[in-house]
């Protein structure tokens, strides 16, 4: 899976605890869609994120999203509003 596919159309919908993440951006990790460092060498650079509470988020796999990593809807999609 390539982590910016402009023809992907869906986010990855994912339940993660609070914590800090790592969004792979090269494609290359074998635990996508968190790095693993495998960008190591590349001019890539994954997104880091952090969550205080546990949720569901939206992360985006089109590239689209100006709120990287998160799903905008600027491939169509429009992720539920959190609550």
């Amino acid at each position: 899976m390539s982590p910016m596919n402009p023809d992907a159309g869906m986010p990855i919908r994912i339940t993660l605890d609070p914590g800090v993440y790592y969004r792979c951006t090269c494609g290359r990790s074998s635990h996508l869609p968190f790095c693993d460092e495998s960008h190591s060498g590349s001019t890539s650079h994954p997104i880091r994120f952090e969550l205080e509470v546990r949720q569901t988020v939206y992360l985006c796999s089109c590239g689209k999203s100006r709120n990287q990593p998160f799903c905008d809807g600027g491939c169509g999609f429009e992720p539920p509003t959190p609550k």
